[in-house]
């Protein structure tokens, strides 16, 4: 059945240009490998960072999910990339499931940084492109392989940053280079959640129970259970549970974590008031627009040596969060 009101109609090509629009800057941002996969780079090949970044693709790949299984035009063009962007990750991925922050178009590894949230930014990746590659009635070609090395980074990341001790996974600097993010800091558990969240349905929609064991699985539903009771007080998220055990109060974007990957509405009231103290903290009165942290110069653990922005990019997430 059609929608005959016209202005609903007017409504949606509008959307349809406007989603069209930005996907073409993201294909602007895609550069063929050395293997012939097309990828997102963080910035100009002959630029500063002319890297693969699995946190920017992660982000990435879900829009790209969400757009190659609508009704829209460039559908399929949108699936292309998200496939070819998994495909990368299949080959960068080390033998033993591990993940790097950067990589270059030859897939050498060009970390400079450990950042732990990495592993699950992959697993993201591969779990958004089997699970539309499903949804689309696509034939996936390799599908043991993506299997395959999606249970070798869950036992990567399992084995080598998560702490049974406190049920959560540690992290030495993650989303930025800071010595403020080492520890067990929102970010880079609710990254994990997100990426389980999305093995799991992997499992459920593939049907791959001898690849995936069963015990990944119920290690999402325990460890899910327990960042929503340890990450939280004051009846709102912690920004982290440092090295020694200290909770670290302090108002950071990070606080949003929880509604980045896609958890907002599993307890509102702890988000609710984890938002309104991190604009109260975080608004610059200049720019209109949120920090990232507060930077206390005082304070050797904040290194800012890059400041404490974009402000935009943090702005337009909370900006997504109200809307």
């Amino acid at each position: 059945m059609t929608d005959s009101n016209p202005d609903k109609q007017s409504s949606h090509k509008d959307i349809c240009h406007e989603l069209e629009a930005h996907f073409k800057i993201i294909q602007s941002c895609s550069i063929e490998t050395d293997g012939g996969e097309r990828i997102l780079l963080a910035a100009r090949p002959e630029s500063r960072y002319p890297y693969f970044y699995p946190r920017d693709s992660a982000c990435a790949s879900g829009l790209l999910a969400y757009l190659s299984t609508s009704d829209l035009s460039f559908a399929d063009d949108a699936y292309k990339l998200l496939k070819s962007i998994a495909y990368f990750v299949l080959k960068v991925l080390r033998d033993d499931g591990y993940i790097g922050q950067r990589y270059a178009l030859s897939r050498e590894e060009k970390s400079v940084y450990k950042q732990e949230d990495n592993n699950a930014h992959g697993l993201i990746i591969l779990s958004n492109y089997l699970l539309t590659a499903e949804a689309r009635g696509e034939n996936i070609q390799d599908i043991d392989k993506f299997l395959l090395s999606i249970n070798s980074a869950s036992q990567f990341a399992i084995k080598n940053y998560y702490r049974p001790e406190i049920n959560l996974f540690h992290s030495t600097t993650s989303i930025h280079e800071s010595a403020l993010e080492e520890g067990f800091s929102c970010w880079t558990n609710f990254a994990y959640l997100k990426a389980f969240t999305l093995v799991s349905r992997v499992n459920d929609d593939l049907d791959a129970p001898d690849i995936i064991p069963d015990k990944i699985l119920t290690f999402k539903s325990a460890f899910k259970h327990n960042l929503f009771s340890i990450m939280v007080s004051n009846k709102r998220f912690l920004r982290r549970i440092d090295k020694r055990g200290n909770y670290d109060f302090k108002p950071d974007f990070t606080l949003l974590s929880p509604f980045y990957f896609g958890f907002g509405n599993e307890d509102k009231s702890l988000l609710d008031n984890s938002v309104s103290f991190l604009e109260r903290q975080l608004w610059d009165p200049e720019l209109g627009m949120i920090q990232r942290y507060l930077p206390f110069s005082g304070d050797i653990e904040i290194h800012t040596h890059a400041g404490n922005g974009p402000w935009l990019q943090y702005t337009a997430i909370l900006a997504q969060y109200h809307y």
